[in-house]
């Protein structure tokens, strides 16, 4: 397989990328995307280091497409493509990183796209959007001319696996309920999770994370935000629901968001079958993984068909999100809407 063979519809991920990687082959043209912002930085670092180190300041190229370029002109699609263009100091290739390539101007794109037609064979260059406009000429161009790597926010199951690998690789462990406790408290994006390890790990020394030790030291970010938004909802306080969803997408991407809100739901749905069934309130906690009081007070004020209209709705949402149909903040700005609704007035 050549450097300029593409990988086929669908796109790899970053295991597969790093493998590549480390078999030496690099391709030169990339498109990064996907919310998991932590494994994009560690795929840029993996090809960053195939340069020499003493030489990246003359080979390694980032740009932010619009940001101040100094003197007060702004980063340009132009000013990509003439360094992608450049032959590299002293060393085998260049790498050349574009991010919010989706501001790149309509006027601008025929730069780019002669450019996907004929990639220099001596540079890399990395396309980076954590959800591009699929209804663009450009993007659906660098869709089929780049190696596509989805970087998707790993589920619960792979968060934790993640984590036990890290600490693993560090000499530390956790105790198996610790580490659920610590993803439900602050979720599964890994720049977080990182952070959040790295501290249990100083804190226990040589023994291992416990649970004692999570409560202690970790914030209950994800627990505390989505049942403060929930609690707006299920209140039908719209007002107060904008403005904690306004706080938490200017602290985190909307899917995070959505996909937390989509686990309360999903919680909450089984945890009402079961009591319907007739469980106990234990079972439903060793079920669910739930065991606050405010949970159980939601379960019993809520009814099964309001949970499920609530999960559709936002499994609707996610889908126009994933699929650039209007702008994701107004996708969750008409699903707060929705879910704020009368309960006689929802469909």
């Amino acid at each position: 397989m050549s450097s300029r063979e593409k990988k086929k519809p669908g796109g790899s991920g970053f295991d597969e990328l790093r493998r590549e990687i480390a078999d030496g082959l690099i391709r030169p043209l990339y498109l990064f995307i996907g919310e998991e912002q932590y494994l994009q930085a560690e795929a840029l670092r993996l090809l960053q280091e195939t340069v020499d180190e003493t030489l990246r300041m003359f080979n390694v190229s980032v740009y932010s497409i619009g940001s101040d370029h100094g003197g007060g002109s702004k980063t340009t699609a132009a000013m990509v493509i003439d360094a992608a263009n450049q032959l590299p100091m002293m060393s085998a290739r260049r790498i050349v990183v574009v991010r919010d390539f989706d501001k790149i101007k309509e006027d601008e794109q025929e730069t780019v796209l002669a450019y996907l037609k004929r990639p220099s064979p001596t540079t890399t260059i990395v396309f980076q959007a954590v959800s591009p406009d699929k209804r663009r000429k450009l993007t659906a161009a660098l869709v089929k001319a780049c190696t596509v790597v989805k970087f998707d926010l790993l589920d619960d199951g792979g968060a934790m696996r993640w984590a036990e690998d890290r600490l693993k690789k560090n000499g530390c462990t956790i105790e198996p309920a610790a580490l659920r406790l610590l993803i439900a408290l602050i979720g599964t994006p890994l720049n977080r999770l990182a952070n959040e390890l790295d501290k249990l790990a100083a804190y226990a020394g040589s023994g291992a994370i416990t649970s004692d030790a999570v409560q202690e030291l970790v914030p209950r970010i994800r627990e505390h935000a989505i049942w403060e938004l929930w609690d707006a909802i299920n209140k039908r306080d719209r007002k107060r629901a904008f403005k904690l969803m306004e706080r938490q997408l200017n602290n985190s991407d909307p899917l995070p968001v959505l996909g937390s809100l989509a686990s309360l739901y999903r919680h909450l749905l089984t945890g009402k079958e079961m009591l319907d069934r007739g469980a106990t309130a234990k079972e439903v906690t060793s079920a669910t993984r739930q065991w606050s009081p405010t949970y159980f007070a939601k379960l019993r004020s809520s009814s099964r068909a309001e949970i499920v209209r609530g999960l559709r709705r936002i499994a609707e949402v996610d889908n126009a999100i994933k699929n650039s149909e209007g702008t994701p903040r107004l996708q969750m700005e008409y699903l707060v809407v929705e879910l704020t609704l009368p309960a006689n007035s929802r469909r």
